[in-house]
């Protein structure tokens, strides 16, 4: 079976973050490598050092005459768990911009997607003393599907998921 673009939009966030290794590439390494990214909500007992989440938040559509363009806000939700002596902050800004950088690496999602843009972000710190602190990406995707088939668009399926 065919999943829909929707789906397809889904997993290729979360394979894109999951392909993210700390020191590659070379030439402008990543600082950091998730530890582990899943779709949907993160677990709060989760003992990783760094956890991605990839969550939808909503979605919007407008009909056209032969297909349906969508607006997808999805959330990528992070949280991290510093050693003792870390600094939250600092880490926050840099996991901030790899989720940034990786997701706008291609905007269109390997051609899945019309465009891709980032709609802000949260941060959460709440105790001077942890060394862990969580957040939020938020990117709005717009791709189009036919009127009467959520897996297909011009009559074709959509590409397989990858990392982009």
């Amino acid at each position: 079976m065919t999943d829909t673009f929707r789906e397809t939009i889904l997993e290729t966030f979360a394979l894109s973050l999951r392909d993210v290794t700390g020191g590659q590439p070379v030439e402008d390494p990543y600082p950091l490598s998730f530890s582990e990214v899943v779709r949907g909500p993160l677990r709060l007992t989760s003992p990783k050092r760094l956890t991605a989440g990839v969550v939808p938040v909503k979605e919007t559509k407008a009909l056209g005459t032969s297909f349906v363009t969508c607006r997808l806000e999805v959330s990528i939700d992070f949280r991290y768990r510093g050693q003792p002596g870390e600094e939250p902050a600092k880490f926050v800004e840099t996991i901030i911009g790899m989720v940034q950088r990786r997701i706008l690496s291609d905007r269109t999602l390997n051609g899945l997607a019309v465009d891709t843009d980032e709609g802000g972000n949260v941060v959460n710190m709440d105790d001077p003393e942890d060394a862990s602190a969580e957040g939020s990406v938020f990117f709005i995707v717009e791709y189009r599907h036919d009127l009467d088939d959520p897996r297909h668009y011009l009559g074709q399926p959509p590409a397989e998921a990858v990392a982009t």
